[in-house]
């Protein structure tokens, strides 16, 4: 008699740690499936490549496969910002919109990319400098942009970050030693 009490007794635990273990595994499974699989590295990637490419048949593919991967993401924000720049493809973008493509690739994915707050911060650095009537926005986002800079370990990142900083917004590479910024940091 006293087994069969011990049996029930065990018969609980038993049970109990198979829903316990089934909740986990529900939750993994969830979790998996509600993350994304938008191509967001490639998309900056790309961009930056087809901000730098000269050659129309190498231009022409890269577009080709931006828009691909934009469609990929199925985010709207994403696609509206390419369609946008598909405007001025034809001719040249200006670097802002570059910029933009890059800026809400990474806000609509921030838990995605780790460097999120600090490539946030760089490109409204870039954005804002010289600009008066963001003065506020240009030095909160330069102040933080700096301190998230100091917090990595690569010697290159902070390296570049020293030249933007040095070039204060007036040199002839200060776009470009953004877009190598950013680059290096998503890497």
């Amino acid at each position: 008699m006293q087994r069969m009490s011990v049996a029930r007794g065990i018969g609980k635990y038993v049970v109990t740690a198979l829903a316990i273990l089934i909740v986990i595994i529900g939750v993994v499974i969830a979790a998996a499936l509600m993350a994304s699989n938008a191509p967001v590295k490639p998309i900056i990637y790309k961009s930056i490549e087809l901000r730098n490419a000269t050659d129309p048949v190498k231009k022409a593919r890269l577009i080709t496969d931006l828009d691909d991967l934009v469609a990929q993401t199925q985010n709207d924000a994403v696609i509206n910002q390419w369609s946008r720049m598909t405007d001025c493809l034809g001719t040249a973008c200006p670097d802002e919109a570059y910029l933009d493509l890059v800026l809400i690739t990474v806000a609509e994915y921030e838990e995605e990319i780790p460097e999120s707050p600090l490539l946030i911060n760089a490109i409204a650095v870039s954005k804002y400098w010289n600009d008066g009537d963001h003065l506020l926005e240009f030095s909160k986002a330069l102040s933080l942009a700096t301190d998230q800079v100091e917090q990595f370990k690569s010697k290159n990142i902070r390296k570049i970050w020293d030249q933007i900083v040095v070039c204060n917004g007036t040199c002839s590479a200060k776009n470009d030693l953004f877009f190598e910024f950013i680059k290096t940091v998503v890497q």
